[in-house]
């Protein structure tokens, strides 16, 4: 067993594998180039199909904390294998991991192993990848606009008890309904282009990002939240302005 601190480089691209790697403790990142693909926690492997073949690293590892990875010789795999199976046993196993290097019956050999299929983000996907700069600076964006609703929403109520004028807050209201449409902005990304990773596996179809994005939010009171009745309201001389603010609190609760 192997202790790596964080960032530490387990496993390096075009270096030749001769055996398989399994996470005992911590997580491990898998990289092509500088973009994360796959995050392995306990128990997660890597190049099982090493354990048969000779064969060199298309990915780099790497220990995104302190990890303990457990690596496994194909020699030494090979000697239990020819003393506890038949010949007939390892030849299959054999088979089933030449398939998964060359990608021959690769439906098959992702059920067996649960590997996903080799995924680059290019041109603007690569910005919705959950490790890109990108979605972090718009995590923090969305932090700042939480924040801004904190402090922003009671005020609004506040100028309903009073029976404050529009014109005395307009520029409060203006700068919530920029917020306001940053934060729909956020919704249509999230329900359609925001990649994620599922068990270490990095998920980037439309049909599995928008189930996600119905399992986790309630689309009733999305709609409710986002739809601009306090904006309505102006045409009414701005009376329930405020009053309808109170309503964002139930956008992200």
């Amino acid at each position: 067993m192997n202790v790596y601190s964080p960032k530490d480089c387990i496993l390096q691209r075009g270096e030749r594998c001769n055996g398989a790697l399994l996470v005992s403790h911590g997580e491990v990142e898998i990289l092509k180039g500088n973009v994360v693909e796959r995050k392995m926690q306990r128990l997660d492997r890597f190049a099982e199909e090493c354990l048969f073949i000779d064969k060199v690293a298309s990915h780099t590892v790497r220990s995104k904390g302190f990890s303990e990875i457990v690596f496994v010789p194909r020699v030494d795999f090979q000697r239990i294998l020819a003393s506890q199976c038949d010949e007939d046993h390892i030849a299959q196993m054999k088979n089933t991991a030449i398939a998964l290097s060359q990608n021959v019956s690769k439906s098959k050999a992702n059920k067996l192993f649960g590997s996903a299929e080799e995924f680059t983000p290019t041109g603007i996907q690569r910005h919705f990848h959950p490790s890109s700069l990108s979605r972090k600076i718009w995590d923090c964006i969305v932090l700042l606009g939480l924040v801004f609703y904190t402090f922003s929403i009671p005020l609004s109520f506040f100028y309903v008890v009073e029976n404050t004028p529009f014109s005395e807050t307009s520029t409060l209201l203006i700068l919530g309904y920029v917020v306001d449409l940053f934060f729909l902005v956020d919704v249509i990304l999230q329900w359609n282009f925001f990649i994620f990773f599922d068990e270490g596996l990095l998920v980037y179809d439309t049909i599995h990002i928008r189930e996600k994005f119905y399992n986790q939010r309630n689309r009733t009171r999305e709609l409710l939240a986002l739809f601009p009745f306090d904006l309505i309201s102006c045409f009414f001389r701005g009376r329930f302005c405020h009053y309808f603010r109170l309503g964002k609190y139930s956008v992200y609760d």
